[in-house]
């Protein structure tokens, strides 16, 4: 899968995540940041920051019930609040 915007990738007790920053015009408007777990194990996206141009909402989600280390959720949650909507 081809992930547009991969950026910084972070290591969290041995496992790897990249963030990725992607805007979304087909399903819903607005832009956001992912993250995504990777390597051979790697879940895929476990959270996103979304930002929505038509209801002006900035949303946070969990996209697995498996447990995240709190300091990979905070640095991620740090980084979307300064990437998150885009400035313009």
């Amino acid at each position: 899968m081809t992930k547009p915007g991969a950026g910084p990738e972070w290591t969290f007790d041995g496992v790897s995540y990249e963030v990725v920053a992607a805007s979304d015009v087909a399903t819903r408007d607005g832009y956001g940041y992912e993250l995504w777990e990777i390597g051979a194990s790697g879940r895929g996206m476990v959270l996103e920051a979304f930002w929505d141009d038509t209801t002006r909402l900035f949303t946070f989600t969990a996209l697995t019930t498996e447990p995240l280390p709190f300091r990979l959720v905070e640095q991620f949650i740090e980084s979307a609040s300064k990437g998150v909507p885009p400035s313009k």
